[in-house]
């Protein structure tokens, strides 16, 4: 990959009139959904976000949020019934076409759907937790947000292709990111190297987005993270650009 910039435009689920100009975009573009289950009661209006998204199939939903455990609750309380009736009724209410939504009349839709991937964030070891709640979820793609990284993380047993501890596929895709902004907290390289390595040895995807604002080189790191000696020099302000990247992060790949 060559790429400098994280190529997501966002979009905000509860603004109607962004949702339909999406769903007239015919070429396939990639979506960041903003996090549906910070009011997750609400269930009516996930209903219909989940409906918007299964009606553009040709589109990519990359949903991260931090209540992982309302995303589990939210999936387990007959969301795929539900999102099949939003679907059905959101595409007359629009007056789509009856063969757009007609799998969804029928039963016949994939589930989960195929075009939405699930994430958490995971910027501690803390914070991993999560990520067997996570697994539970019904996703194509499941995938982790180490952004800011924090500190120094182990994945490794979450990241195989066959995970038999909780018997279906583990995570497929992990992005990595250092804290920006001028009151950031430091990010050490060997912190990303680190979770590229396990990455890579399990053939798991992995795109690193940014050093960050504070990038150390641990390499050099002795005691002190508040010297700035060794601070890396970088001409981005976050840190995001591929080139000044080391040349063994410059790694920024999709899921198959």
């Amino acid at each position: 990959m060559t790429q400098t910039n994280f190529p997501f435009s966002e979009l905000i689920m509860s603004d109607e009139e962004l949702l339909q100009k999406m769903l007239a975009k015919p070429s396939p573009q990639i979506f960041s959904v903003t996090d549906l289950f910070d009011n997750w009661e609400c269930q009516e209006s996930i209903d219909n976000s989940f409906a918007y998204m299964a009606l553009a199939p040709h589109h990519t939903f990359i949903m991260l949020t931090e209540p992982v455990e309302q995303m589990l609750q939210y999936f387990k309380s007959g969301a795929r019934q539900r999102i099949r009736i939003a679907t059905v009724d959101l595409g007359r209410k629009l007056n789509l076409k009856p063969e757009i939504y007609e799998l969804y009349e029928t039963f016949e839709f994939e589930w989960p759907l195929q075009n939405v991937w699930l994430g958490v964030s995971v910027g501690n070891q803390t914070a991993t937790d999560h990520i067997p709640l996570l697994l539970m979820c019904p996703a194509t793609v499941r995938f982790l947000s180490c952004e800011p990284l924090l500190e120094a993380i182990d994945i490794k047993d979450y990241l195989s292709a066959d995970n038999e501890e909780f018997g279906h596929p583990g995570i497929d895709w992990v992005i990595i990111g250092g804290e920006s902004g001028s009151n950031s907290r430091s990010c050490h390289i060997d912190w990303i190297r680190s979770i590229v390595t396990q990455c890579q040895a399990t053939n798991t995807a992995v795109f690193v987005k940014q050093l960050g604002s504070n990038a150390i080189d641990s390499n050099n790191y002795i005691l002190d993270v508040a010297v700035n000696n060794f601070r890396i020099k970088l001409e981005d302000p976050k840190g995001a650009d591929m080139q000044e990247f080391p040349e063994d992060l410059q790694v920024q790949d999709f899921p198959a």
